[in-house]
């Protein structure tokens, strides 16, 4: 009686292979918070109409301190203004028009615009939108900051990295390579139809 044959041992993945799928593991569990941020902020900003969002407005009278006028150093002129209105976010605008500066500070969520006089009264119009706007503005990046844009930076390569060493995963596997053909060709000509229509 002839012994039962020995089991092949099963080949084991490339290094490479262990490689890309430990990238894909990892990068989806840190990219898991940014992508459900943006994926829920992404639907509040294709739907605004759908939530209510308050506004509230503050308008305040005030004055530069007379050490510093508009017409000496600029930075000088922007802080006195900021600490004037005690005024938080970056400084998106800096026009100067006739005898008036117009200046803008702006965070997710809030916008401030000054009028700097050239005798140095000061008028300010503060807008004060609700949670959804701020989680809006954190989607855009709108007066995020350098801190805020970085993460964005972060968040996008990392979704990236995600697709990308998901197709590489998908290519090795032969018994589900039709399927996924199948997804990727019709999820292509989703994305045809949509281009043809927004730029005919």
């Amino acid at each position: 009686m002839n012994a039962p044959a020995a089991a092949e041992p099963r080949a084991r993945p490339g290094r490479w292979k262990v490689w890309v799928r430990s990238v894909h593991l990892y990068a989806s569990l840190f990219g898991l918070v940014g992508a459900l941020f943006f994926g829920t902020t992404g639907f509040l900003l294709n739907h605004e109409a759908w939530f209510e969002v308050p506004t509230v407005t503050r308008e305040v009278e005030g004055a530069l301190p007379s050490a510093v006028l508009p017409d000496r150093e600029p930075l000088a002129v922007v802080e006195a203004v900021r600490a004037e209105f005690e005024l938080a976010g970056g400084l998106s605008a800096y026009e100067v028009e006739d005898d008036l500066l117009r200046l803008r500070f702006e965070r997710p969520g809030e916008v401030s615009d000054v009028e700097v006089e050239r005798d140095g009264r000061l008028h300010l119009i503060q807008e004060r939108s609700g949670l959804i706007q701020t989680l809006t503005d954190l989607h855009k990046g709108d007066g995020s900051g350098w801190l805020g844009k970085r993460l964005i930076d972060v968040t996008s390569l990392l979704l990236i990295l995600i697709s990308l060493s998901g197709l590489v995963l998908w290519l090795t596997l032969p018994k589900r390579r039709r399927l996924g053909l199948v997804a990727l060709g019709f999820t292509a000509g989703l994305l045809l139809i949509f281009a043809l229509y927004v730029f005919r």
